[in-house]
């Protein structure tokens, strides 16, 4: 979504302000230690709970239907597998799968039998993948339709590490409402071992899919679209006297609670190689008919300078009657120019926090 700001002295330029949705997420090591009972490899002893960290909580209602929200992938970037010593006196190898597919979330989107519906929630399913890098067909049984997450081969002592990515991807398969959708906590997953020369035994209460930053929040609010142009005039003298014009940022398609949490969660942060150092300025341009010396600094509606580099919170205009607009003054400072043109330029980028 692209808007445009620019402000002119001698010439207009356009400003591209971006909508990006920035995330950040710490992992940790997981591990699975796990027995055997009856043949089950891997059965359940200790702690059975996959745990998969869903990337970005934030839900952008400008992705079409059919494309990517965000990935899913395994806490710490890796699942290990340790499982207890077993006799293997058998004659037969007795291989374990474990994977998604028949007997979890298997009934597929009537567009692509690669995305499985999600149980309580619309508008958003969910693609896994295996460890062969294919997407897994929904209602296949394990390890066939793309594969499994892990594969134990035959030994009397099995181990081993899933560590692909991504685990899984949110696809968008309808209208999103806005507000809160919370993700299902578990998802059972589907174990497979061989158990005899021509039979396995399959399972789906041993292992589960837990699925952290599970709360994905859709923010209908939306900037409005406009080219913005700030002309200070003509023939400006050198002074010590600022000149100072406003403009205004407005949200549209959301109002009441929706508007006050897309305001509480997201921050205009500034982008441009004209930014100072301490980023109180925005220098004008270094040609050769550049007015040297002139900047531009910007306050908001309540006064208060705006730091270049820190960012703006959305909610910190209090005193703004209006609540789905941000009003800002642009301050061009000329105390110290020589004669020329100003021409520069800002990139606003609105993020999440």
């Amino acid at each position: 979504m692209t808007r445009k700001f620019s402000s002119q002295h001698a010439n207009q330029l356009f400003y591209p302000i971006i909508l990006l949705t920035i995330t950040c997420l710490a992992l940790s090591t997981a591990k699975v230690y796990a027995g055997d009972v009856n043949f089950q490899r891997c059965k359940e002893k200790s702690n059975y709970k996959l745990r998969a960290v869903i990337q970005d909580k934030n839900i952008d209602q400008s992705i079409p239907t059919g494309q990517v929200l965000t990935t899913v992938e395994m806490e710490g970037g890796s699942w290990n597998f340790t499982c207890d010593h077993q006799s293997n006196n058998q004659g037969f190898p007795r291989t374990m799968y474990i994977g998604t597919g028949k007997y979890t979330w298997s009934t597929p989107w009537a567009n692509d039998s690669t995305i499985c519906l999600i149980p309580g929630l619309t508008g958003i399913g969910i693609r896994y993948y295996t460890s062969s890098g294919n997407a897994k067909v929904c209602n296949s049984t394990v390890p066939y339709g793309g594969g499994e997450i892990i594969k134990f081969d035959d030994g009397t002592i099995l181990s081993g590490t899933a560590n692909y990515a991504p685990f899984a991807e949110l696809i968008r398969i309808g209208h999103i409402n806005a507000g809160s959708h919370v993700f299902p906590s578990t998802m059972p997953l589907t174990s497979k071992l061989r158990t005899a020369i021509n039979s396995y035994s399959v399972s789906n209460s041993i292992f589960s899919l837990v699925f952290t930053n599970a709360t994905l929040i859709a923010h209908q609010c939306k900037m409005a679209q406009f080219n913005k142009i700030i002309n200070f005039g003509d023939n400006i003298a050198r002074g010590d006297e600022i000149i100072s014009k406003p403009f205004d940022v407005w949200l549209t398609d959301c109002s009441g609670n929706a508007l006050a949490e897309y305001k509480n969660s997201a921050k205009l942060s500034f982008a441009s190689a004209k930014i100072s150092p301490d980023g109180t300025k925005l220098n004008n341009c270094d040609d050769s008919d550049c007015a040297d010396g002139a900047y531009i600094s910007f306050t908001d509606i309540e006064g208060n300078n705006i730091n270049l580099h820190g960012g703006y919170r959305l909610n910190a205009q209090t005193t703004n009657n209006i609540p789905n607009q941000l009003s800002f003054s642009s301050n061009l400072h000329t105390e110290n120019t020589t004669g020329g043109k100003i021409d520069t330029s800002l990139t606003l980028v609105l993020e999440y926090l």
